[in-house]
């Protein structure tokens, strides 16, 4: 993630947070639902303000998170405060500070976007790590956004890495998953021009 996105977050992290929850993911949610039974452990890569992990925990699973963003954590524990003890501040890529196979399971929405292939490999060959044999992974990610120059950056700088699903599938598999693709689906909070896919990712 370059400097200036990661600025961006942190210097809006409050206007985005109120942004964010008024977007419940419906259809994620129940996708997370079929894929892991509750009490299942999950990792939350790119946590934002919470609202994804808190609904999981009240969905019955043990979610921890991690983000970037350090404000972005202050919003999620002031929204969400039975979070407070599961929020991690970590620069990705980087070494995620749990055990080999700490995880049936991770989950990430709209953080992978901001990262180059070779980052997006440390993150997911981290996940693979910490996730137990046979574990799965929910990725939901751009496929198409009109909003983004020849360079991948938005009007606020931004970067973003919309790829084909075939790189996406290529790049999870050289990293410790399988991954099938999901339908595409509009964006969630009515933006034109921009749609999302989510991966489902199994490690063998």
């Amino acid at each position: 993630m370059t400097d200036q996105t990661l600025n961006y977050y942190e210097q809006n992290a409050a206007e985005l947070s109120r942004r964010y929850e008024t977007t419940a993911l419906d259809s994620f949610h129940q996708l997370l639902q079929q894929t892991w039974r509750p009490g299942a452990r999950l990792l939350e890569i790119g946590c934002g303000s919470g609202r994804d992990a808190a609904r999981a925990t009240t969905d019955g699973f043990r979610v921890t998170a991690v983000d970037g963003a350090e404000n972005l954590l202050k919003e999620a524990v002031r929204l969400h405060p039975e979070l407070t003890d599961s929020l991690h501040h970590l620069l990705l890529p980087a070494k995620l500070p749990f055990a080999d196979a700490s995880f049936d399971g991770f989950f990430s929405v709209a953080c992978l976007m901001h990262f180059n292939n070779a980052a997006i490999g440390q993150i997911i060959s981290e996940a693979a790590r910490v996730t137990v044999a046979g574990g799965s992974g929910l990725v939901s990610v751009p496929a198409g956004r009109s909003d983004i120059d020849a360079g991948g950056f938005d009007q606020h700088g931004r970067v973003f890495n919309v790829m084909p699903v075939d790189n996406w599938i290529n790049l999870f598999r050289q990293h410790g998953f399988s991954a099938e693709p999901g339908p595409l689906e509009p964006d969630s909070l009515g933006r034109p021009g921009i749609s999302w896919i989510t991966f489902i990712l199994k490690k063998p």
